[in-house]
């Protein structure tokens, strides 16, 4: 991963339709930690481009956005190279905003990220990548397709559609391999967003499912989905205070394994709050340990 930047975990992720954008151009409307105008599936063929004309034409300076991404249509299609045009000639800047975030679908390998990662090469900030995990291939290929990406997103949907029936134990399997290969490479891993909007008890039992099987954040097609995803997967500041307690504590113990009254002392749980530390709050992280790896020293 050296030169590349690693994006920053974001808990929810509002998908917007590009037609859309008036929608959340006014200050407050978005409440998630992310933004992400889609240019893909929420956007009918024959409207492609009209979507791709109203990001140019978009005033998003007044909306207050904690971080932009923007999901573009695969480039084996006509419509992905006219929105990878669109965005090289906006210098990836959507209505005065910076595009912190490229969300890339149809994935298959490591090879298809090498594309996007020439193309957005030629902006004056690149943004970072985040590949969709969305195929039968791209499940088998996960850990070459973390390896040269900034994120990943699981889609169900797409990667339903190429099987015969809905395996539950096959998509228990894609999950599992798309949490290890971003865990693997210390990357975001985004959940699939949940197509309930209306019953939130359902929409926060996914959010725990997900967050349980290793994800660190999920998408939201509504903005009432927001809150409950942000109450599941935010990592707030006294969890971060928590990890920092364990890495403290332990190097403070003169022994390799200690006991105390709630809670134990090991190798295995300070290398997991060192990572957790790294993933959620790495800038803090740097600044306190610059010449420190999440391992230990390099």
């Amino acid at each position: 991963m050296t030169g590349r930047r690693a994006m920053r975990p974001s808990a929810s992720l509002l998908y917007t339709p590009a037609l859309l954008l008036a929608s959340v151009a006014e200050p407050g409307r978005v409440r998630a930690d992310m933004l992400v105008l889609d240019l893909e599936d929420s956007i009918h063929p024959a409207r492609k481009a009209e979507a791709r004309a109203m990001l140019a034409g978009a005033d998003l300076t007044r909306a207050g956005l904690p971080s932009l991404g923007v999901r573009v249509n695969t480039v084996a299609t006509p419509d992905g190279l006219e929105d990878m045009r669109a965005l090289l000639d906006m210098d990836a800047v959507i209505g005065g905003v910076p595009v912190d975030v490229v969300f890339v679908p149809k994935i298959n390998g490591p090879g298809d990220v090498a594309v996007y990662r020439s193309l957005l090469a030629r902006t004056s900030r690149p943004p970072r990548i985040c590949s969709f995990v969305e195929s039968v291939d791209s499940v088998e290929n996960a850990f070459g397709i973390a390896a040269v990406s900034d994120g990943l997103c699981f889609g169900q949907a797409d990667l339903t559609a190429e099987l015969y029936a809905e395996n539950e134990s096959y998509l228990d399997h894609a999950r599992a391999r798309l949490c290890v290969a971003a865990a693997r490479y210390r990357l975001p891993a985004i959940d699939t967003n949940s197509f309930e909007l209306h019953d939130l008890a359902v929409v926060a039992a996914q959010c725990r499912a997900a967050r349980n099987a290793g994800f660190t954040g999920k998408a939201a097609i509504h903005p009432r989905q927001v809150d409950v995803i942000a109450e599941t997967f935010t990592v707030g500041p006294d969890e971060i205070a928590e990890y920092r307690r364990v890495v403290a504590d332990y190097a403070a113990t003169p022994y390799g394994f200690a006991v105390e009254k709630d809670r134990v002392l090991a190798p295995p749980f300070v290398l997991r709050a060192q990572r957790m530390l790294q993933l959620h709050a790495p800038d803090a992280e740097t600044a306190q340990h610059p010449h420190r790896g999440i391992d230990g020293p390099q």
